[in-house]
């Protein structure tokens, strides 16, 4: 490119007649923009602390280093487990930790909970107290000898899933079903608020069970409908099951008889509506 091209470039801008005086010959040049997009998130995968070959492995190897030192496991301390620990990817402390709750629960399945513990959280509940970091402190200082293996999460979990005697576990009812799905539709993900709408039953049983409803709603949809049709359509079928069983619950076990709306029609009207719900 010659110098008076380059001029001609520079004001090429500034004067519409250089474009007819000095034609642009030259090449185009672009400058891409750098891209302003977010960086793909790459979301890290959770890692198991245990294998179950590990624990086996380190369970055994903890009662073979006590009948050579003639110890028991319980006088163990930190440093004994830092011999234990030399060929684990695991920490020392987490080798402790383990090997107590193998030795205490006496099993190798995780995190199994030991009659003690059950009974001490009982105890601990009679009394009053309701913040569950503070109860799982209480088990970890009187039964774990201060380390931490139980936590909040898991004493609340062991209570209502397990040792509450309020709690219903039974299958659940149509009125009970009826409740959580109109209770969904209007509060929609919030387990808590519908929990409590519903008696006896936990957060945890509440979300499930809606999951499963919903589940099976989504399997008998068509394209054509949305989901709150077809919960909609549940419910009323709900609904008119629950009016055949009060209405066979109703009819005096003495006659012998099964009534049922389609075999009531055929009396009189007057016997037809004594005998149908109000």
């Amino acid at each position: 490119m010659d110098p008076s091209q380059v001029f001609a470039y520079m004001f090429s801008g500034v004067n519409p007649y250089i474009q007819q005086v000095y034609p642009q010959t030259w090449p185009s040049v672009t400058i891409e923009q750098p891209s302003l997009g977010k960086m793909p998130v790459t979301s890290k995968k959770y890692h198991r602390t245990w294998k179950k070959n590990q624990v086996e492995e380190v369970f055994n190897l903890t009662t073979r280093f006590c009948q050579t030192n003639n110890r028991n496991i319980e006088d163990l301390s930190l440093k004994d487990f830092e011999i234990i620990a030399k060929n684990f990817e695991q920490t020392p402390e987490q080798v402790m930790i383990k090997v107590n709750e193998i030795n205490r629960s006496g099993t190798l399945r995780p995190g199994i909970w030991s009659q003690a513990e059950d009974d001490l959280l009982k105890c601990v509940l009679k009394k009053g107290l309701e913040k569950w970091g503070q109860i799982a402190n209480i088990l970890n200082k009187d039964v774990h000898k201060g380390l931490k293996i139980r936590t909040g999460k898991q004493c609340k979990e062991r209570w209502n899933n397990y040792l509450n005697p309020e709690v219903n576990r039974g299958p659940w009812c149509e009125e009970e079903d009826i409740t959580a799905l109109e209770n969904y539709k209007i509060h929609g993900n919030k387990w808590s608020v519908i929990s409590k709408c519903i008696s006896n039953r936990t957060e945890s049983a509440v979300k499930n069970r809606i999951k499963s409803l919903i589940n099976k709603i989504k399997q008998d949809l068509t394209t054509m409908d949305d989901l709150s049709v077809g919960i909609d359509r549940v419910i009323a079928k709900k609904k008119t099951n629950m009016m055949k069983h009060e209405i066979k619950d109703s009819v005096s076990p003495r006659s012998g008889m099964n009534y049922s709306i389609a075999n009531l029609q055929n009396y009189s009207p007057t016997f037809s509506q004594a005998c149908m719900p109000n």
